[in-house]
């Protein structure tokens, strides 16, 4: 893949800025047992703004829509997009709500168990999106997840698709959407878990075909470190794009975001699914090596190199 094809192109992303909090163990502990952990840190993370660093690190223009608290997490927020060169004209503070937050539990084999905090995230609204008509726009593609209000991101969907922009929604977490909202999505990204529910069937292949019934234009199923699968309503058999060999699984939090937010850089730059699917999966191998969401985020370099290796 030339250079090209990850290196330009704007996104914007509506979704969920949070401060996550990292414990990691040798193992889960049983319900009313206690165990010591072996390690404790803070990130910056929440499925929009992980997916915001990831595109940006790609190498797209960004811009983030959210909302964050009037406290010292949204400031370090805030501060954190703008050094990365992400536009946060459209992430607000608010005054009623504390920041979005995560607690996040690391077995010794990487895995997590996550339990969230919405915050801010949950007030996040139809209007923040109004504001921002001109924005989405005059974006390539709109990267849109679950963790705010679904009426907010039907309303963004809806104002990509009334300005030609390409719909990116991670289903994340899984949950009901209104029939409406399917035929707005362009590519649908979703892992196996979330593919069961939303498409009632532990078989990828016939949850994509569930999906596209309901008038998704393309699904991407991620199978962790078995690639992921690519189907549409034009291409009805599904694709096998391969993963890429992994040093050491650290952390798998910030996998699903980074694939996302690669794959979303790249469609903006003009490459096809199946193309894009394929940082993706570069993107998802380099994050797993590295501990935390956000500083796991590949760069557009490390994502060429891992492609050239392979």
């Amino acid at each position: 893949m030339g250079m090209a094809s990850l290196f330009g192109g704007s996104v914007v992303v509506v979704g969920s800025c949070n401060i996550d909090m990292v414990t990691r163990a040798t193992r889960f502990p049983s319900a009313g047992e206690h165990l010591i952990a072996s390690d404790f840190g803070t990130y910056l993370g929440g499925k929009g703004a992980n997916q915001a660093f990831a595109a940006a690190r790609a190498g797209a223009s960004v811009s983030m829509v959210g909302r964050v608290g009037s406290d010292a997490f949204g400031t370090q927020m805030i501060e954190a997009l703008a050094e990365a060169g992400i536009a946060i004209d459209a992430v607000a503070v608010d005054h009623d709500a504390p920041t979005g937050n995560a607690s996040i539990w690391l077995d010794a084999l990487g895995e997590n168990r996550i339990l969230i905090f919405p915050g801010a995230n949950a007030r996040v609204s139809t209007s923040d999106i109004r504001k921002q008509l001109g924005t989405i726009g005059a974006a390539s593609v709109l990267l849109v997840q679950l963790e705010v209000p679904v009426d907010t991101i039907a309303e963004a969907c809806r104002a990509a698709r009334d300005a030609g922009v390409r719909v990116v929604l991670n289903a994340a977490p899984a949950s009901h959407l209104p029939a409406d909202l399917w035929t707005l999505i362009d590519v649908l990204v979703v892992n196996q878990t979330e593919a069961l529910a939303l498409g009632g069937d532990t078989d990828p292949v016939r949850s994509s075909r569930v999906l596209i019934s309901k008038g998704v234009g393309t699904v991407v199923i991620t199978l962790g470190g078995a690639g992921c699968i690519v189907m549409s309503d034009v291409n009805p058999e599904p694709i096998a794009i391969q993963s890429f060999p992994v040093r050491s699984v650290v952390d798998t939090t910030g996998a699903g975001d980074a694939f996302c937010g690669a794959l979303a850089a790249s469609l903006a730059s003009g490459a096809s699914v199946e193309e894009a699917a394929r940082v993706g999966n570069a993107a998802g191998s380099l994050a797993v090596e590295v501990l935390g969401a956000i500083p796991s985020m590949p760069t557009y370099e490390q994502i060429q190199r891992r492609l050239q290796g392979h």
